[in-house]
């Protein structure tokens, strides 16, 4: 099995500068999404040591031969160095003080088949598989918080709490607990990893929609940011999609298309 991967990334509607940051490395099948935040664009800073971070810990520390499991704690360790970077950089710096970016990553083991996912904020990774979409991670938010310990909790009680805050993101403490899961793969499997600009605007039902009407996945991505923007495009938008296929000859799947140089949007 490989992985085929798209991403592409947009302002919005609302927003005069882009904080989000993506990263493809299909060649170490790894894969990130990065959502900023801090006033005077420094979550555009953020967000960028965030994807360089990872890029560069999969760089230095090739998965080679390591099982799944090991895969899965580099992935954890590349986000926790990149919450050391970004707190150091935000605590020296007056300029960057209170800056922090949400991050959602994936990494591809092709020998167990299995792909790690690891996330902080309310980045998300879900899964199209059988025509279903199921989400994978869990926002790290004030309302989620709210419902994982208070199961019983009534909607007009939920309907006091602001929906845009977050509990858990990159930089914010010198510490940071990270979500990591491992999931098994299937030929076919369609994975997307977004920021809250797509999935805050666009409901489950529409994006599993287009996921499953479009099969090139850089015109997947331009409806789903396309759909953004219709609903009020609210904030900075960003869809990474992998699809896992045949490992055949590269780009045989009439519905491939080859990815962005390695790094894209650092």
């Amino acid at each position: 099995m490989r992985a085929i991967a798209a991403g592409a990334t947009d302002v919005g509607r609302e927003r005069d500068h882009n904080e989000d940051r993506f990263v493809l490395l299909p060649e170490f099948g790894v894969f990130a999404v990065a959502d900023g935040m801090g006033g005077h664009q420094c979550g555009e800073v953020a967000s960028r040591m965030a994807t360089t971070t990872i890029a560069g810990y999969f760089r230095a520390h090739p998965t080679g031969d390591r099982d799944g499991q090991a895969v899965a704690e580099l992935l954890r360790a590349a986000l926790i160095e990149a919450n050391e970077k970004i707190h150091r950089r935000a605590s020296q710096s007056r300029g960057h003080r209170g800056m922090g970016t949400t991050v959602v990553a994936a990494a591809l083991h092709r020998g167990e088949e299995k792909l790690c996912v690891a996330h902080a904020g309310d980045s998300r990774c879900s899964r199209l598989r059988d025509d279903q979409l199921v989400p994978l991670t869990r926002d790290h938010s004030l309302l989620q918080e709210a419902l994982r310990s208070r199961p019983d909790i009534s909607e007009s009680e939920l309907s006091y709490l602001p929906t845009n805050v977050i509990t858990r993101a990159l930089g914010v403490e010198p510490t940071i607990e990270i979500d990591v899961a491992v999931h098994d793969i299937r030929l076919g499997d369609l994975f997307l990893l977004c920021s809250d600009g797509l999935h805050g605007m666009v409901p489950d039902e529409r994006i599993a929609q287009i996921l499953r009407e479009t099969k090139v996945l850089t015109e997947i991505c331009s409806r789903l940011i396309a759909a953004a923007n219709t609903a009020g495009g609210g904030d900075n938008i960003t869809a990474v999609l992998v699809r896992i296929e045949q490992a055949d000859d590269p780009w045989a799947h009439p519905a491939s298309v080859p990815p962005p140089p390695s790094g894209t949007m650092l």
